[in-house]
């Protein structure tokens, strides 16, 4: 019908204690709804209080700004519910170093807009649309599904290159994730181990999201 409304625009903001860092973001960032993630000191904080009278209709989501899985995984339930309605940017200009990071790399894993304005915007270099499944290659999301804990290195490769892909492929993958820091290897009497490293933990789901042949 015509007369059906374009969706909402969704700002996603973080923030600590000060408000001035979230002001510039509202200024330059089109949004419809403001939604502001921070921890729960923040929303008992005279910055918080300013910000509400400006913005009385902001949304917002409660955190650990110290935790960086916990705030990281509610940021991106925030995109996903957000992006139901229309187009969401994030700005991470406020907040600690973690919950910053978390929201960036939230924003990069599901592929929308990330900004930095202090005071002046710097868009942050995430594809908007694109999402962080695009980096990793087919044998690589191959890997991912087979690696739940420590497994020896010819058991791994043995069992992505079951599902069809050539002994060489895997062996470059395995390369490649290491390369990124998302795998390491540890020997056992002997035997060579694979196991995730601590951040593979934050790219797990993108990896398992990699499309794969059967």
């Amino acid at each position: 019908m015509s007369g059906e409304t374009v969706g909402h625009r969704t700002l996603i903001a973080t923030m600590g204690f000060d408000e001035r860092h979230v002001l510039p973001s509202l200024r330059l960032m089109p949004y419809d709804r403001l939604v502001l993630v921070a921890g729960r000191e923040t929303f008992q904080s005279p910055g918080f209080r300013r910000l509400k009278v400006l913005e009385p209709g902001l949304r917002t989501v409660r955190v650990d700004p110290f935790d960086l899985m916990g705030a990281l995984e509610s940021i991106r339930e925030t995109i996903r519910r957000a992006a139901g309605d229309g187009p969401v940017r994030i700005s991470a200009s406020g907040g600690t170093k973690i919950l910053t990071n978390a929201a960036i790399l939230a924003a990069f894993q599901e592929g929308v807009e990330a900004w930095y304005c202090d005071p002046d915007p710097v868009r942050l270099p995430v594809l908007r649309g694109v999402s962080l499944a695009a980096a990793f290659s087919p044998a690589e999301g191959a890997i991912a599904l087979a690696l739940h804990g420590p497994i020896r290195y010819d058991r791994l490769v043995a069992a992505v290159t079951a599902r069809a892909f050539a002994r060489r492929t895997v062996l470059g993958a395995i390369r490649s994730l290491a390369a990124k820091g998302l795998v390491e290897f540890e020997r056992d009497d002997g035997t060579v181990l694979v196991r995730p490293s601590p951040r593979f933990a934050l790219f797990r789901d993108q990896l398992r999201e990699v499309p794969i042949k059967t």
